[in-house]
Parts: C-alpha cells; structure tokens; sequence
C-alpha cells in the first residue's frame, strides 16, 4: 500500500470512530430521557472508565501495528 492510500484509510477509519462516539452518546442520552438507565450523575464514572479502557486498548492496537507494518 502506498503513503497516499495508507493517510486515505486512516483518515476514514477516523471518521468512523468519531461517527461511533457521537452514535454511542445520542444513544444514551435517548435513554437516560426515556428512564431506561439512570441519569448521568450516576453514569458517568461508568462512562470515564469504558473511555479510559477504550484509549489503552487502542494504544495496544497502534502499537502492535508499528512493530509489524503490513
């Protein structure tokens, strides 16, 4: 793959994630306002530690792709 397809794919992969993180938080915010979970004073650690998570696991996954370009 050349540089040029490499930043391309990157940039959508990018993209996505963003798009995902909007997704996951309209979502709950939907059901915080509908009463399904409980309001955000009480979710917001939960949502701390899945984002904490979600950084380490993806500084894992970038760096494996470091260690063996392919």
């Amino acid at each position: 793959m050349t540089n040029m397809e490499n930043k391309g794919q990157e940039e959508r992969s990018g993209m996505m994630i963003g798009g995902l993180i909007v997704l996951g938080i309209g979502i709950l915010f939907l059901l915080i306002n509908l009463g399904i979970i409980p309001g955000f004073k009480v979710i917001w650690p939960i949502i701390m530690i899945i984002v904490g998570l979600a950084l380490i696991i993806g500084s894992f996954s970038r760096s494996k792709k470091d260690q063996f370009p392919g």
